[in-house]
């Protein structure tokens, strides 16, 4: 018997990890009218161009979305560790609590990352890595939240259309920022969005988001996730790397899902790191 990992389609990882760990992810979901999808299963091309008619809304998996791939798992003889995108902008956490209720104490354990996109990948990730070394259920749960106390994670917004669109933006002070066209810079924290910066121009927000990553440093990982903006994240982490001397190729860049980009918005980045 083992320990298995499941999260959600917030989380991004490097391709490859997830086959390589046998992460499974229950996917979120995003709505075109009455039309549902799957995050994660249309291109990014496809889904601006839906967009331009209508703006999307999305939800949380079901309770049920998550006990199809538990029972999965623990029919097999196994245990799991299941985190979720934060609860703070999210039910998804509660429907894998209220899933891991049908099954016998002690099989499941859920985490709340109290994060979202490469963060909580990293604390999947944790999670993976001491679950193929052999630990227990507890000994993983301790892996995972010793990453989310390292972890920290920066986020570049164009503006803020459509986090208000999204309605996860009631809780940020000075969400009136675009109309001056200022870029606001996120934080989390304790799973919460937290508005941090207004600057304006983009390469000002896009330096400022360099000084806030590096002051975590020394640190042992860094990846960066972006919405449609491929070339600028690439030409971002060339900029980490000259600046923290972590090796390019040790960097991950990670587009995120829908589910994200339809809160984030196009052009939106974000710089992640676990701290020693």
């Amino acid at each position: 018997m083992g320990v298995k990992i499941v999260t959600d389609t917030s989380c991004d990882l490097p391709e490859g990890l997830w086959e390589r760990y046998d992460i499974g992810a229950v996917p979120l979901i995003f709505l075109f009218g009455d039309e549902e999808y799957k995050d994660k299963t249309m291109s990014m091309a496809e889904f601006w161009a839906k967009s331009e008619k209508i703006w999307p809304k999305t939800a949380a998996p079901s309770s049920a979305d998550f006990s199809h791939v538990f029972r999965k798992h623990i029919e097999a003889g196994h245990q799991v560790v299941c985190i979720t995108v934060t609860s703070k902008l999210s039910s998804t956490y509660n429907s894998a609590v209220l899933a891991s209720q049908q099954f016998p104490p002690g099989q499941i354990a859920v985490i709340d990352s109290q994060s979202l996109s490469v963060a909580q990948g990293f604390m999947v990730l944790a999670a993976a890595r001491a679950a193929e070394a052999g630990q227990d259920l507890n000994g993983v749960v301790r892996a995972a939240k010793a990453c989310q106390r390292k972890m920290h994670i920066y986020i570049l917004l164009e503006n803020v259309q459509y986090l208000v669109k999204g309605g996860r933006a009631s809780k940020l002070s000075g969400i009136l920022a675009n109309l001056l066209k200022i870029r606001p810079t996120l934080g989390v924290r304790d799973g919460e969005l937290v508005l941090l910066h207004k600057l304006r121009g983009r390469n000002a927000a896009k330096q400022r988001l360099l000084e806030l990553i590096a002051e975590h440093f020394p640190a042992k990982v860094i990846a960066v996730a972006h919405i449609d903006c491929a070339d600028e994240a690439r030409k971002l982490a060339e900029a980490l790397a000259a600046r923290t001397g972590i090796p390019l190729d040790k960097i991950s860049i990670a587009e995120v899902g829908m589910t994200l980009a339809t809160h984030g918005g196009p052009k939106t980045m974000a710089v992640a790191a676990i701290s020693l």
